[in-house]
């Protein structure tokens, strides 16, 4: 795995252990444009009492935010500590992200993986140019199986 990979994915990693330390789920996400964070988040759910307010979401909320923009650069990555869920996919491909990089793989199935191969057949506007899970995988499985181990003691 690339070296930058690794990088960017530590970063997403510190903000998940932010969000651990609010008492939220520990993801944390990065995007990156041309080398450069545009735009950062981790989990807020608890703390804002929203729905939407995944790591994902604040990310992209932070990028829209500092430009008003809407619509991401061309050329720009998301990397998550753990695979995006149906709301944030969808809202990953509203805002025409490249590549996305995700560290724990969902075991319910019900995210990416599950819809990538309907969207790899152009049944939306946007398609992914890359994606690829388990970067990291090991250390973003542990973050979020080791806050629930917790959470049920």
């Amino acid at each position: 795995m690339p070296v930058s990979h690794t990088d960017k994915m530590m970063l997403a990693i510190d903000l998940a252990k932010e969000a651990e330390l609010l008492d939220e789920v520990p993801i944390g996400a990065v995007l990156v444009h041309e080398g450069k964070i545009i735009g950062k988040g981790y989990n807020l759910r608890e703390k804002t009492g929203k729905t939407t307010a995944h790591a994902e979401i604040q990310a992209l909320e932070d990028y829209n935010h500092q430009t008003q923009e809407w619509r991401l650069p061309i050329g720009t990555s998301l990397y998550v500590t753990a695979e995006p869920c149906l709301m944030c996919t969808g809202a990953l491909i509203w805002a025409r992200l490249d590549s996305l990089f995700y560290g724990a793989f969902d075991s319910k199935n019900a995210s990416l993986r599950t819809f990538l191969p309907m969207i790899e057949k152009g049944l939306f506007d946007h398609r992914f140019k890359e994606v690829e899970g388990g970067i990291l995988g090991d250390v973003c499985s542990s973050l979020l199986s080791n806050y629930f181990k917790k959470k049920r003691h």
